[in-house]
């Protein structure tokens, strides 16, 4: 049982990749997606040297939080301290996904976070940017630094870098990276945020019921999936 739940993790892992390719977060061999897993200390992680859109459920590695690789054939990321950490500190995050896309870094690098301005802004008002550095996070102490600058937030704006998105599932967290990115974008099509209008508390809660329930959270991944097949020209799965 516990291979067959791996495996079948893994295929979400790698499937949550040629998503996030197809949806313009890819950048060359660099951002990663990851999964808790059951076991202590464990998780499953986009092997490096692939493109996002490259990745199959073969490329997926089985990391310790110490970086070691514990199966699968290839290397493991150098920045895996972001969804090491992260899980340290955040028991209900079940994956992290970590991406280079360009409205998010623009938009990090004018010292803005997201606001309410588009729907899905509603789900990231106020999220906050990390400013620790802008190299890569390879050591546990900077990871831990990310984790709490998370906090409770979905996501952190990682200024001159990218983004982190988190969520309990692989589903979960892959859309939240699409809506990232596309708040991002409207917000600097909106202009400067001290120009803004933008929703106001309560209904920022309002619509986050209305519009990003479970439900919808995951239709809104069987869409992405459909779409990916439509392009690659594949059946239905």
């Amino acid at each position: 049982m516990w291979e067959v739940d791996t495996r079948r993790l893994a295929g979400k892992v790698a499937l949550a990749c040629n998503i996030l390719a197809h949806e313009g977060q890819g950048d060359v061999t660099l951002g990663h997606v990851s999964a808790r897993l059951p076991a202590p200390g464990r998780m499953l992680m986009k092997a490096a040297g692939w493109g996002l859109e490259e990745v199959s459920p073969s490329d997926v590695v089985e990391l310790g939080y110490d970086g070691h690789v514990h199966s699968g054939s290839g290397r493991g990321h150098s920045e895996y301290p972001i969804h090491a950490e992260i899980y340290r500190a955040h028991p209900e995050v079940g994956c992290v996904v970590h991406t280079h896309p360009a409205a998010a870094v623009a938009l990090a690098a004018r010292g803005e976070t997201i606001r309410a301005v588009s729907h899905e802004g509603v789900l990231f008002h106020g999220v906050p940017v990390f400013e620790e550095t802008t190299a890569l996070i390879r050591d546990a102490a900077t990871g831990a630094v990310l984790a709490r600058t998370l906090g409770g937030h979905r996501a952190v704006l990682m200024r001159n870098h990218g983004v982190v998105v988190v969520g309990e599932t692989v589903e979960d967290a892959t859309v939240r990276a699409i809506l990232l990115e596309k708040a991002a974008a409207v917000q600097l099509l909106a202009g400067r945020e001290a120009e803004l209008r933008w929703s106001p508390a309560e209904e920022i809660e309002l619509k986050i019921r209305q519009i990003y329930h479970a439900g919808n959270m995951e239709g809104f991944f069987a869409y992405y999936t459909r779409r990916l097949r439509a392009a690659l020209l594949l059946p239905p799965g």
